[in-house]
């Protein structure tokens, strides 16, 4: 093993409170970008995914803002279109909290070697913007690569997300682990590109389906453990 992907959302980093804290940022922002614009808080509830039926897992954001407006009756530009983008492309608040032992985690891995990737699903957050809340945490070190969906135009369990991963940390699937908490994105995903799979499941016991992953641990704390004896069988193999 060369190489471990981690998922962000549920895995890394987790949200305290009921109250969706991003939305004054996102409303501040259009705000100061457009004015007052009625429109602004409908978009911000609305799902405005509408990826094409033969590829669900197709991610085109910007188009989809500029449909969902031309529907309401908003035409923007293309630079306008890619500026109200951005505001929705806040960083992390202060809601958000690294979960148990992810700091610790990804410091043992880098400690020993191993590339470290955020692979993650986000709607209008490329890479360089998700790895910015990494500098909150004072974990930039602890992370080689970020790949989001947005900046690959596929949301996982699509293998575009998880080839473009390996590419980053130059290393094959045979090579590589991807830890998350969505069985179908982080577990069977990865899987069918051969890519061992860390399930973080937090029901106690686990749901039968969980049987799917290579590993299932309650939180990052254990993944240390397992990493570690997949090292050891790894190198006794040499």
């Amino acid at each position: 093993m060369r190489a471990v992907f981690f998922d962000m959302g549920g895995t890394l980093v987790q949200s305290e409170g009921t109250v969706d804290a991003c939305r004054p940022a996102v409303l501040e922002a259009i705000e100061r970008d457009f004015g007052r614009r009625w429109w602004a808080e409908p978009l911000y509830d609305a799902d405005i995914r509408r990826p094409p039926k033969d590829e669900p897992h197709r991610q085109e954001t910007s188009r989809w803002l500029a449909e969902w407006l031309s529907a309401n009756g908003e035409v923007l530009t293309t630079d306008e279109v890619e500026r109200l983008r951005s505001d929705f492309a806040r960083p992390l608040p202060l809601a958000y909290t690294l979960t148990p032992g992810a700091a610790e985690a990804l410091r043992w891995c880098k400690q020993r070697h191993l590339a470290v990737v955020v692979v993650t699903n986000t709607i209008s957050r490329g890479d360089d913007q998700v790895r910015r809340d990494f500098v909150r945490f004072d974990l930039t070190g602890a992370i080689d690569h970020v790949v989001t969906s947005y900046s690959t135009g596929w949301e996982k369990p699509h293998p575009a997300t998880f080839e473009r991963a390996l590419a980053c940390a130059g290393v094959t699937a045979a090579e590589t682990c991807m830890v998350g908490d969505d069985l179908d994105a982080d577990v069977i995903g990865p899987q069918r590109l051969g890519i061992r799979a860390v399930w973080k499941c937090s029901a106690d016991p686990p749901p039968e389906t969980a049987t799917s992953a290579d590993a299932t641990i309650a939180s990052l704390l254990e993944l240390p453990s397992v990493l570690g004896t997949w090292l050891a069988q790894d190198a006794r193999r040499r």
